[in-house]
């Protein structure tokens, strides 16, 4: 016990929504996911299009670009902490943890309101001094304005949160669904009225600041537009700020409600719901807003003209597909492949119907299966519609933005299928080699954080190779001999340098597939030992089969993986390669609710079950 009458806090209680009935909570839990991902996907889209696209390297997409990039740290800081709190009720967060969220949001929240002053400057130029403007806005400008936009946030969030942090605390629960600021100071136990002069004033400079900066901006804006002549000159101004300007009444009216109504007027639950439309909402609706609004962000636009050098823009690509075989041999093809793909849809829905449902089915082994089965359905969901469409109407094409978008989510769904296949061979060693403290280790928190783990390392390999491949000029043939837009068919068409891009897709193939790999080596070998060492003979085959199916799988998708893309190129036909893409694009997806079915007794029981209730006993 410290002087006084307050203790070490070590951790806080994150009240979020739990004042809501479970059903709610699962509903907003399904809501905000899917915003999430909405969220993740529409900004790594944006980022990726202004990167590949040269019509969209002027100074306007190239802060769009760190608005974006903005946007998804915003959202990585804040949305999966709370989805964790409605999904896994884990309401805990270290103290350290509360440190980290709060830095990140200030850090976040203040470049962001730099920036969006920044990109206010930067439509003031374009339309009030259009011919100096590729003077002013050159390259060494617009770079120097990113970086100060950036920089605020680290002064503003170190001197806040060292601040708030030193105080000592009475209470842990945090009355919101992050650690922000209000909040956190109601547990301090001291004086904290010169904290919140220096916040209220911290505040304003960095919200009201930027906010006046860009009024000014859109002050001169207005009254250019104004005096031009023509109402389609008018028009055509405007267009060019018009997203900006949702984009900042979005952001600062939420924020300027939340941080500047009287305390009198602001309870605790409309904070939360003020909070959620600019940490949540709002950066789920800028990429929408900019492509909605922004016809040059239209990939597809036929009316691209040639650009300099000996290269066009490509505006869509042909897949090869199946084309060399005669169309009675395709439509058989069809038919087995839809086939196939009924049956991957039908069986891993079971699965994630019969482990959601049964009580039987509620440990982490199956808890990670349904993880699974979500990605096989995302992994074929992503191929195989689009192969069937080559295959029966003959509909080879597939646009620019439809190639990148498809071999984004190939990796995405990739890298993290190979993460949990790593994580349920840990799960496996856990409750093998340490039954006892298997509850204890393997908790809904910790199953919790490692399939969000998974999951989330495909972001990062998703973006960083696909914005690199379509940022390459293609030299105009677009046949990429491959039945979908996987990397080395696509880059093949390239006309540029690509050898320190292919040094760096070797080097992130190497470690999300073989590290992965190794890990779950490492824990069969521990596995093995351990089974190994059991007195009994129906002890090791009850060990061996809680693993078996898992084990089968790895199996099945490492080896297709492995001989797809570490086999010499000499010896890798574009045929060859097809056949093996398919056995882990389109067959090992499924065979795996087959395998874990068929040599699972629970999940088996869990069916009859599941049939039993639906059927009725009289039909069985």
């Amino acid at each position: 016990m410290a002087e006084g009458n307050w203790t070490r806090v070590t951790e806080f209680i994150l009240m979020s929504f739990s004042s809501l009935p479970t059903e709610i909570q699962s509903l907003l839990f399904l809501t905000f996911l899917i915003i999430y991902l909405v969220t993740l996907t529409g900004n790594s889209l944006i980022i990726l299009v202004t990167l590949a696209d040269p019509m969209l390297h002027s100074p306007m997409y190239f802060f769009l670009r760190n608005l974006s990039c903005l946007e998804i740290g915003f959202n990585l800081v804040i949305v999966p902490t709370m989805l964790g709190t409605l999904l896994a009720q884990d309401t805990t967060i270290s103290f350290l943890g509360c440190v980290t969220q709060m830095y990140f949001f200030f850090f976040f929240g203040v470049a962001e309101c730099f920036l969006l002053a920044t990109m206010a400057y930067d439509r003031y130029v374009a339309i009030c001094n259009p011919l100096h403007y590729p003077v002013i806005m050159n390259q060494r400008t617009r770079a120097k304005l990113a970086v100060a936009s950036w920089f605020p946030g680290f002064p503003v969030a170190t001197v806040q949160t060292t601040w708030l942090f030193s105080f000592p605390f009475c209470g842990t629960k945090v009355n919101h669904f992050f650690c922000d600021s209000p909040p956190v100071l109601k547990l301090v136990c001291a004086d904290t009225a010169l904290f919140e002069i220096y916040a209220i004033v911290g505040t304003i400079l960095v919200v009201m600041t930027p906010c006046l900066l860009i009024l000014c901006s859109y002050t001169r804006i207005a009254v250019t537009i104004l005096k031009i002549p023509s109402a389609k000159g008018k028009h055509k101004a405007f267009s060019t700020c018009s997203s900006h300007l949702l984009v900042v009444s979005l952001f600062y009216v939420s924020l300027s409600l939340t941080y500047f109504r009287p305390k009198s007027n602001n309870s605790p639950e409309s904070k939360k719901l003020l909070s959620l439309s600019y940490t949540v909402v709002t950066p789920m609706l800028n990429p929408i807003i900019y492509s909605l609004r922004n016809n040059e962000n239209d990939i597809n636009d036929p009316n691209r003209k040639m650009m300099g050098g000996n290269w066009t823009i490509v505006s869509e690509f042909v897949l090869v597909s199946f084309s060399a075989l005669s169309s009675e041999l395709q439509v058989l093809l069809f038919f087995l492949f839809l086939t196939i793909y009924l049956v991957t849809l039908t069986g891993n829905v079971l699965i994630i119907l019969v482990t959601t449902t049964d009580s039987a089915l509620k440990s982490p082994m199956y808890f990670f299966l349904r993880n699974l089965s979500f990605l096989e359905i995302g992994f074929n969901l992503v191929i195989v519609p689009k192969m069937l469409g080559t295959l029966i109407i003959q509909d080879t094409t597939i646009s620019f933005l439809g190639c990148a978008t498809q071999m984004y989510f190939f990796f995405f769904f990739g890298a993290a299928e190979c993460c949990l296949l790593a994580t349920m061979a840990y799960d496996r060693y856990v409750a093998i080699c340490d039954p006892l403290r298997y509850p204890l280790i393997m908790d809904h928190k910790a199953c919790a954080q490692l399939a969000a783990a998974s999951w989330f390392s495909g972001f990062p390999v998703a973006t960083v190779q696909t914005t690199w491949i379509f940022s390459f000029p293609f030299c105009g043939p677009n046949r990429v001999n491959h039945f979908f837009c996987d990397s080395p068919p696509v880059i093949a068409l390239v006309c540029a340098d690509t050898s320190l891009f292919e040094l760096e897709a070797l080097t992130a193939t190497v470690l999300f597939i073989l590290f992965p790999f190794l890990l779950i080596l490492g824990s069969y070998i521990r596995i093995l030992s351990t089974i190994f060492k059991m007195p009994s003979t129906e002890g090791k085959h009850k060990a061996f089969s809680t693993c078996s199916s898992h084990l089968l799988v790895v199996s099945l998708f490492y080896s297709t993986a492995i001989l797809t893309y570490f086999r010499p190129k000499s010896s890798t036909s574009p045929e060859g390669k097809k056949l093996l893409s398919l056995s882990y694009t389109v067959v090992t997806p499924m065979l795996n609710p087959i395998i874990y079915s068929l040599r699972n007794s629970d999940v088996k029981a869990a069916l009859k079950r599941v049939i039993h209730r639906t059927l009725g006993p009289q039909k069985l």
